[in-house]
């Protein structure tokens, strides 16, 4: 991740953890719909021996807990994890890059967010950091465009395609929520995030028990907010 927010590094006291879905309301799952499992896990600090938490609505982390987000395509679709951080600025942190859905996209396959073993840690910056995880059973060009075009331009045009890539992400939950439906059932070498910095001897656990499955008919949209006071 580019960083989660330049004002992230050290969190000192309190992030609070605000989670907004949009689960496409619909009648049931088909065993022919599009799924993902989705897994979003914590590890604090202060946790001896170290354990790891489902990251939920309201939950309070600090300086020094780790974070650690895994996807997996059950039937295909085209899964997105963006994160805009508290200046505003984008990162995609899924896929690794855009020509991974070319590449290496298989189903049945965990893919997780920081690559490999590594985890996020928090640092003592702070400001509101927001992730967008959609999946889609068409690949959403149009974001990918702009992104593109936002990660290879200059500063002085960034702002505008930032501000075109949250009406793009809003936009998707305008036009889908009314339309399509979601169920949900229990279940290394990128660049770093601004906010977060990597852990050094980061605990190996294993975040896939934490996974809930997702289907949806067209599109599914999740929004986790982290408000760092």
């Amino acid at each position: 991740m580019r960083r989660f927010g330049r004002n992230l590094l050290c969190l000192t006291p309190v992030f609070l953890f605000l989670f907004h879905s949009i689960l496409m309301a619909g009648p049931g799952q088909n065993s022919s719909d599009p799924r993902i499992l989705w897994a979003f896990g914590a590890i604090r600090a202060a946790s001896n021996p170290p354990k790891v938490e489902p990251v939920t609505a309201g939950m309070v982390l600090s300086s020094g807990d780790k974070l650690k987000m895994m996807i997996q395509i059950r039937k295909k679709c085209f899964v997105y994890l963006i994160h805009r951080d508290s200046e505003g600025n984008f990162s995609m942190l899924f896929p690794y890059n855009l020509k991974q859905f070319d590449t290496d996209y298989q189903i049945a396959r965990n893919y997780y967010a920081p690559k490999g073993e590594a985890w996020f840690q928090l640092d003592n910056r702070t400001g509101s950091e927001t992730f967008y995880l959609i999946a889609s059973d068409q690949r959403l060009l149009d974001i990918e465009y702009t992104y593109e075009q936002y990660a290879s331009s200059k500063d002085s045009r960034k702002q505008d395609l930032a501000g075109q890539m949250i009406s793009e992400l809003d936009g998707i939950t305008e036009k889908y929520l009314a339309s399509s439906k979601g169920v949900e059932t229990g279940a290394a070498d990128r660049p770093l995030v601004r906010g977060f910095e990597r852990a050094t001897g980061a605990d190996q656990t294993e975040i896939a028990g934490l996974a809930r499955e997702i289907s949806f008919d067209h599109i599914h949209s999740e929004s986790f907010i982290i408000d760092h006071r």
